[in-house]
């Protein structure tokens, strides 16, 4: 009788007796579901690398969804592109590199998430975890004392919960909820009062690990409504553990595991309910019994968890190729759709859980819009036409909020920057099927006079909107107050890069034409200012805004060497073992004097090693912009 192979299990997998899922074989390198959940490196894609008997024969399929497995030395299959594409120096991203195709810039928001990723410490100097790998018998009350506890949890109420738009659900019974809150808001501890230790605070990203294998590996008995609150705050802010080899887990897949458990607490269903509750309170005469007020006002915290995680759900997977789970239904935009008058208005979470929600629709609704036959191409236009004026018609609702509402002010006027990520990711789908429709064209025409709706010069007046769209969302960052925007959810801060990334790589496309162009504007003081804005933001190593904030420096640095060396920007060893540039603006002071920015020089700008991401991208000619901008002036010039 034959004998079985032994399945193939990762490191951490087998050291925690687990077993080893494969849910998503797309990414690369090739993870299993338990090391990206709570983001450890993944052995697995290592032990993927064929013998040579193995390269002729076509990679194993994944028993869970029937996906190829790709090794994490082998190239993943090509995309369809169309079959002439623009030379390298042609591409918007191609300033990031151009040697190995390993992220699809198709999904930009997740191809910069990866880029903004530090790169790996030497194992020597990796912090020792031990002590906090097995915690099943520690619990919150082991690691702080009870005023710690009550400080971490009103600088959560405080802070953090305003992001959620609705009230924390607790149960008396279970410290889950609890441990979550204190670990996100232990990175914004006042330092004047009795904050956790270094070791506390360790304890408690192992405790939170801990318990977010529990509920992703054993959730029938973990399913509860902490649970999914537990899960969707982790989504949006990642712990900061302090190693810059922590490459993070995946927000979507926790969201997923949220969502999936919401649906079978028949959250999804709490807005129907509360409607139902409501039209028997008409009928009665606006009459309820107490016992259905007190359901009434259940059912609407519990609709308003669920629209909350529809919304994160879609700001998470919106231009990263993966399609939101939820549905917000009828009763869902009913219960947040935008009030008639504002008058007596004081309670503005259904307003902000409306607007994202509107923004998210309609931008889900965009970057879905196929061209699948090029005798469809006007009606698609139409369609991206009427989608792009819906979001105006969103924007508009927002504009005067932060400035005409009593409180809460930051809240309203950072949904600027989703507003405009919104409105860039819909353009950018735009352009990527404009090109991929129109083919082939004849050797040294552009490709994009040959995209003309309608007889529109459309790719014209998108180009134009696109980096006025990406400036905006960098302004609307710069004027965000410091405080504030520390608390903001991370990918917030990956939208700023993305609009960061886009200014640059124009900026590129400009100076790469004949003669050198320009853009004109302030974009340079405005990326620099970002750069160290995001810095000062950031509340340790690790961090999202740190992060980006690096990423926006590679990306400035990179474009100021341009000229002495267009594939590398200057870079010297530091003593910890990093690559730093000989001049970094993040290490600057702010006005009055104090430092500007977390920015300790183990955790200095690194050796960004651009070769990693694709340049077969968006094709943008170069010489398209200097028209847009020569046109631009022009037309200025006529009025």
């Amino acid at each position: 009788m034959l004998r079985k192979s032994k399945t193939i299990a990762c490191t951490s997998c087998r050291k925690h007796k687990t077993r080893c899922e494969l849910l998503d074989t797309t990414t690369i390198p090739v993870q299993c579901h338990r090391c990206t959940v709570i983001g450890l490196h993944c052995s697995y894609g290592e032990m993927l690398t064929p013998t040579v008997a193995d390269s002729q024969q076509p990679p194993p399929a994944n028993p869970a969804n029937g996906q190829p497995i790709y090794s994490y030395n082998k190239p993943r299959p090509e995309l369809p592109f169309p079959s002439r594409m623009p030379s390298s120096t042609d591409y918007i991203w191609e300033f990031v590199g151009q040697d190995r195709d390993l992220i699809d810039w198709s999904a930009p928001m997740l191809a910069i998430r990866n880029l903004a990723k530090l790169p790996p410490v030497p194992a020597s100097s990796k912090a020792n975890l031990s002590s906090t790998s097995s915690l099943h018998e520690i619990s919150l009350p082991n690691i702080l004392a009870p005023d710690q506890i009550h400080h971490l949890l009103a600088i959560f109420h405080l802070r953090y919960t305003p992001w959620l738009n609705f009230k924390l659900l607790r149960n008396p019974n279970s410290l889950l909820l609890d441990t979550v809150c204190c670990t996100i808001a232990s990175r914004d501890a006042d330092l004047n009062y009795t904050a956790p230790q270094p070791h506390c605070t360790s304890q408690l990203q192992g405790l939170t690990e801990d318990l977010v294998m529990r509920i992703i590996f054993n959730p029938q008995s973990a399913e509860s409504i902490e649970a999914v609150q537990a899960l969707l705050i982790l989504s949006l802010w990642e712990p900061i553990d302090g190693s810059p080899d922590n490459e993070g887990r995946d927000g979507r897949v926790l969201l997923a595991s949220a969502v999936s458990m919401a649906m079978n607490l028949r959250l999804n269903q709490a807005s129907q309910k509360a409607d139902a509750l409501q039209q028997t309170a008409l009928m009665n005469g606006g009459y309820l019994a107490d016992e259905d007020v007190f359901a009434l006002e259940e059912m609407r915290e519990h609709a308003r968890l669920w629209i909350s995680l529809t919304n994160a759900e879609s700001i998470l997977c919106i231009g990263t190729g993966r399609v939101p789970l939820s549905r917000r239904s009828a009763e869902d935009r009913k219960l947040i759709e935008f009030p008639t008058i504002f008058e007596g208005l004081t309670d503005y979470r259904n307003l902000r859980l409306g607007l994202v929600a509107m923004q998210s629709t309609i931008t889900e609704e965009g970057v879905g819009l196929r061209i699948n036959d090029t005798s469809g191409i006007e009606d698609w236009y139409d369609e991206m036409t009427a989608i792009l004026e819906s979001l105006k018609r969103g924007r508009r609702f927002l504009l005067p909020l932060p400035v005409v509402l009593d409180h809460e002010h930051f809240f309203f006027h950072i949904l600027h920057i989703y507003d405009g990520i919104c409105r860039l990711l819909v353009f950018y789908h735009g352009y990527w099927e404009a090109r991929a429709a129109v083919g082939h064209v004849p050797l040294g025409e552009s490709w994009y006079n040959h995209f003309r709706p309608h007889g529109i010069n459309v790719i014209a007046d998108w180009g134009r909107d696109m980096i006025q769209t990406a400036e905006a969302i960098l302004v609307y960052a710069l004027q965000a107050e410091l405080e504030l925007l520390s608390t903001a959810p991370d990918v917030y801060f990956h939208m700023v890069a993305l609009a960061a990334g886009h200014v640059v790589g124009v900026k590129f496309l400009m100076y790469r034409t004949p003669g050198g162009g320009v853009l004109l504007g302030g974009s340079d003081p405005l990326l620099r200012k970002v750069a160290l804005h995001l810095a000062g933001a950031a509340r340790g190593p690790g961090h999202a805004a740190q992060k980006c904030a690096l990423l926006i420096h590679g990306m400035l640095a990179k474009w100021e060497s341009r000229g002495a060396s267009p594939s590398v920007f200057p870079v010297t060893a530091s003593p910890s073992g990093f690559a730093t540039t000989t001049r970094s603006p993040l290490s600057d002071h702010s006005s009055d004097g104090s430092s500007y920015g977390y920015m300790p020089s183990q955790f200095a700008p690194p050796e960004l090693d651009f070769s990693m991401f694709l340049n077969s991208t968006m094709a943008l000619e170069a010489l398209l912009w200097p028209e847009l901008q020569e046109n631009e002036v022009l037309t200025a010039g006529d009025r």
